[in-house]
């Protein structure tokens, strides 16, 4: 069926759902969705460990909560990313997801970070290219001699560009689907290409490579309006659900930590689900953590940050690991929620999706940047088995960058790419 439809109320422009009697099975696959679920300052090394595959994989205590869902889940060992195995907390954190090598100025730079490079590819086909979302607000200014932004995003749209995670639940659905703005923002686009073309002949060669990483963000917002407005066709996949299933949140900040982070998982769901993006980043606390946890039965009531500089106090252990299994938690919330999705064709949105989850260190206590705890959940649209453990500890050092792996996943979403950071080859999942 050729013909285009849309649904419009109240200023929206709604997306009909999937009708299998329409879609020939040749176009009605669901979308391959990436994300990555990051929580800071490391884990109790002697509580996360998983070996085996199948029915016989063992997981470790801070790993139970996978238990009944360990057949989706592909546990990493022994990646790193290269260009910062120690040191302070800001190098390990920054290029988690770009493997870039950050530089101590007091302007950001390091480099393109893997979600957005997958966003720019994917976000082709949706209103909203990316989420960059965090639970824990991020802090201004410099911080140890250098911009604290290195220590609260690890997503970054150039070297120069790191983007600053939307913490506010409400503005994060209102950008999902609240389009009354965007009428008003093309009127100021068109003042701003007018303005910047006449500006362009009278700047110097650096002043103009500033206006071009600029209009190229103008750009991009150009064409989010462009697919936003634009006619959705009644063919091949449809979207699981019309309009969203959940309240519009509240303007304040959510105090509750537990209820934050499930609402921020709540909005990628359903972004997913209406195919307003293919893209998510959520980091839970910001490197150097303020973050307490004293709400968890047994848990001091102390930063997170402290709690990770444990010295093997056992009561500083006992907390770290708990915390941990707090955020394993959140992941298996995620995963379940993802299986109840029918995508058709006997699949779930579980198996369309590849969703990274770990650290950005191992032990926290000696910041060892080394075998990061890293889990992948889901199967990508086919060809990631799941229930099994990927060991690169007995490979060349080149064969165990954390940056194989985003060359990988990067190509699984049809990114046509033979290099990422410091790559060497994609990471096999066979």
């Amino acid at each position: 069926m050729n013909r285009r439809h849309l649904l419009q109320g109240l200023g929206a422009t709604l997306t009909l759902p999937w009708f299998e009697s329409l879609a020939s099975s040749a176009t009605a696959k669901a979308p391959v969705r990436y994300g990555c679920l990051l929580f800071a300052n490391g884990v109790n090394p002697h509580e996360w460990d998983a070996s085996g595959e199948g029915a016989a994989m063992r997981l470790s205590s801070t790993l139970q909560p996978l238990e009944e869902l360990k057949e989706h889940i592909t546990v990493l060992k022994d990646l790193h990313v290269f260009n910062n195995t120690s040191g302070p907390h800001w190098p390990l954190f920054s290029n988690y997801l770009s493997g870039a090598q950050f530089k101590e100025t007091l302007i950001p730079e390091g480099g393109e970070s893997i979600d957005q490079v997958i966003a720019r590819h994917t976000g082709k086909e949706t209103a909203v290219p990316s989420l960059v979302l965090a639970v824990e607000p991020a802090e201004s200014g410099l911080r140890g001699g250098v911009p604290s932004v290195y220590y609260g995003t690890v997503s970054w749209s150039s070297k120069n560009t790191p983007i600053a995670p939307e913490v506010y639940p409400r503005a994060v659905f209102d950008r999902l689907f609240d389009t009354s703005g965007l009428l008003r923002d093309k009127s100021v686009l068109d003042a701003v290409l007018t303005q910047s073309k006449d500006m362009r002949g009278r700047l110097g060669s650096a002043d103009q490579q500033k206006l071009d990483e600029f209009m190229h963000s103008v750009r991009d917002l150009e064409l989010r309006i462009e697919r936003a407005a634009k006619e959705e066709r009644l063919e091949g996949w449809r979207p699981t659900l019309a309009k969203p299933d959940m309240e519009r949140p509240s303007a304040d900040l959510p105090q509750d930590v537990r209820e934050h982070m499930r609402m921020m998982l709540d909005l990628i769901l359903l972004a997913w689900r209406m195919d307003k993006t293919r893209v998510a980043t959520l980091i839970f606390n910001r490197d150097v953590s303020h973050m307490k946890f004293g709400f968890l039965d047994g848990v001091l009531n102390d930063q997170l940050h402290g709690i990770s500089h444990h010295k093997e106090d056992a009561e500083k252990l006992a907390s770290y690991a708990r915390i941990n299994r707090f955020h394993v938690e959140r992941l298996a919330y995620l995963m379940k929620r993802m299986k109840e999705v029918d995508e058709g064709g006997g699949a779930t949105m579980l198996d369309n999706v590849m969703l990274q989850f770990g650290s950005n260190m191992f032990n926290g206590d000696s910041h060892d940047g080394r075998n990061l705890p890293m889990i992948l959940a889901g199967h990508g649209g086919g060809g990631i088995a799941g229930g099994r453990v990927i060991d690169t500890g007995s490979l060349a050092e080149e064969n165990q960058r954390a940056c194989n792996l985003y060359l990988s996943l990067a190509k699984r979403m049809g990114v046509e790419i033979d290099r990422f950071g410091d790559s060497v080859e994609p990471l096999s999942f066979s």
